[in-house]
């Protein structure tokens, strides 16, 4: 079959009716076809997805606004309930009757209210202290010494015995205030480590070096670069300063140097798993241990939950 042979003019022509002319489009050309990317709104839609954060944040909020809303105004032991005996849960009272004759379901609502009070400024004061000292001695190299010398000294001192000379050195008070104070003197140091080895980590990444060769101040590139980068491990991180906040309420329960004192008038979840264990009436009615057992565990669990959920939706890498 013989092929036929065109010339170089046929060749470089173009037979116009083959195409049409639809002109530039220089806007579109600009666009990149790929989705938009908003990083909140990737955050927000995995949380969204999540079963478990949805879930643990339901029961969370409902503990929270049932601990400050019943027994409001409420004694945790009554003073007109002598002699009235250890009951079991019941239709009358659904947690049973205590080893005073006191309404659990009250008590323990009371005792709740009381500890996530304590464990708020606890928390607070733990995470605020760790970011910011945690930022200062990575990012600041020439820190490094006073930061290991301060949190040494610190670390030497069993923290039990620290809160006990803080609490005496104020006269042997054990306000909510004061221990809050001895207990904040130390609670930093774990957080801020954390903090610390991370910011070393990516302290000499190039934008960083770029951003101080322009000029820009050492805070803002904490705040802007370094902080984003590091926010999952420091929220994961942080979601154990609340179950810890309420393991000091019943450690220095045990040892009578709570901030609750006078437990007929007032309770915390610390001080009512203290003033149990001190008895065998729960060996009896074991209601009187699950249920505050219950408590602590249950409230530990769903801020660990939603704190692990939320963390992990803050890194970009598991976004797309």
């Amino acid at each position: 079959m013989e092929q036929k042979q065109y010339s170089q003019e046929e060749m470089n022509s173009i037979n116009n009716s083959l195409f049409t002319v639809v002109g530039s489009k220089l806007e579109e050309a600009e666009k990149i076809s790929n989705k938009p990317y908003s990083y909140w709104k990737s955050v927000f839609a995995r949380i969204i997805k999540s079963k478990t954060f949805i879930i643990s944040s339901i029961l969370l909020i409902t503990i929270i606004l049932m601990a400050f809303s019943i027994g409001i105004g409420a004694e945790p032991v009554p003073v007109d309930t002598p002699g009235v005996d250890i009951e079991s849960p019941s239709w009358d009272h659904l947690f049973g009757l205590g080893k005073f004759g006191e309404d659990l379901w009250t008590k323990m609502w009371v005792g709740t209210r009381t500890t996530l009070i304590f464990t708020l400024f606890v928390a607070s004061i733990q995470i605020l202290l760790g970011i910011l000292l945690g930022a200062i001695w990575g990012f600041y190299s020439k820190l490094d010494m006073v930061f290991i010398e301060i949190t040494r000294f610190l670390s030497l001192i069993p923290s039990l015995i620290l809160w006990l000379i803080v609490i005496f050195l104020f006269g042997g008070s054990t306000s909510l205030p004061i221990l809050i104070f001895a207990i904040s003197i130390t609670s930093w140091i774990a957080l801020a480590g954390i903090i610390r080895v991370q910011i070393m980590i990516i302290r000499n990444a190039e934008y960083n070096i770029a951003s101080r060769v322009l000029g820009t101040r050492g805070p803002k590139i904490i705040r802007k670069n370094i902080m984003p980068k590091i926010l999952p491990i420091v929220i994961q991180t942080s979601t154990f300063a609340i179950p810890t906040a309420i393991a000091i309420d019943s450690l220095l329960a045990y040892y009578n140097f709570g901030f609750v004192t006078n437990t007929l008038d007032q309770a915390s979840l610390g001080s009512i798993l203290n003033e149990l264990l001190l008895g065998s009436d729960w060996e009896v009615y074991p209601h009187l241990l699950i249920i505050p057992v219950v408590f602590v565990g249950g409230i530990s669990l769903l801020f660990f939950l939603v704190g692990k959920v939320f963390a992990d939706s803050l890194d970009p890498k598991t976004h797309r």
